[in-house]
């Protein structure tokens, strides 16, 4: 069974190359391209690089697939994806964009409400937020000293766009990348102690280079994102 599906996917990767060269006759960037994205960037940062990118070629169309599951570019599941990770997908063209700098932030509101943490130790006093079952993260936080498990984890989710917008309600003090603080308002805490990067990434299989559309997209979305990453405070394609 397991050759089976193995042969089953290898045809599939076979017909999708046909595909990508024969869509490859045309020298002008129009029709569609399936761009796949985190939910936290796709929300907050891309919709503007987007727009500017569909000023600039009228003709393109974009399919954009939201989601923090992997979409596979050799079956032909996105034209161009944005990683957090690098990929490491055979036949794949990558390129790294920038760092994510994350750390610890709060509301202003809630600082002056109750004070600002000395150390990580002192953070147990303060309501906090973070993930809730995703394992990895919850081992890279804890790493840094902060514990998910803390029974003053008041908010718990997986969801980065909940928990930045209960960072942003003043629901508690959690992780934010230094781009989205800066843009809402959001004061970092204890920046000496805990704080990391994340690598971010763009890809597309090597035989969409010579795809139009999909080599302007790739070009586009990496520029519009190294932006975003290295200016902290642009508001990106606006």
């Amino acid at each position: 069974a397991r050759e089976l599906i193995g042969h089953v996917e290898a045809m599939a990767v076979a017909a999708n190359a046909f595909n990508r060269a024969a869509s490859a006759d045309s020298a002008v960037a129009a029709g569609t391209v399936r761009l796949t994205c985190g939910q936290l960037l796709g929300v907050e940062v891309l919709p503007p690089l987007l727009r500017t990118l569909r000023r600039s070629h009228p003709q393109l169309a974009m399919e954009l697939s939201v989601s923090n599951r992997l979409q596979a570019l050799a079956l032909q599941e996105a034209d161009v994806a944005v990683r957090i990770r690098r990929p490491n997908e055979s036949s794949v063209v990558t390129r790294k964009v920038g760092d994510l700098h994350v750390g610890l932030y709060a509301t202003p509101e809630l600082l002056a409400e109750q004070g600002v943490p000395d150390s990580i130790v002192h953070l147990k006093d303060f309501p906090l937020i973070g993930p809730d079952r995703n394992l990895a993260e919850i081992e890279l936080l804890q790493q840094q000293g902060f514990d998910c498990a803390s029974e003053r984890t008041l908010i718990r989710t997986d969801d980065h766009l909940a928990q930045l917008a209960a960072l942003r309600a003043g629901l508690g003090i959690g992780v934010c990348s230094s781009q989205l603080a800066q843009r809402y308002g959001l004061v970092r805490v204890l920046p000496q102690q805990v704080g990391f990067d994340v690598d971010v990434w763009v890809a597309m299989h090597q035989d969409m280079r010579r795809v139009p559309r999909v080599a302007v997209v790739f070009e586009a979305v990496g520029s519009g994102l190294a932006d975003f990453l290295t200016t902290p405070s642009a508001s990106v394609g606006r």
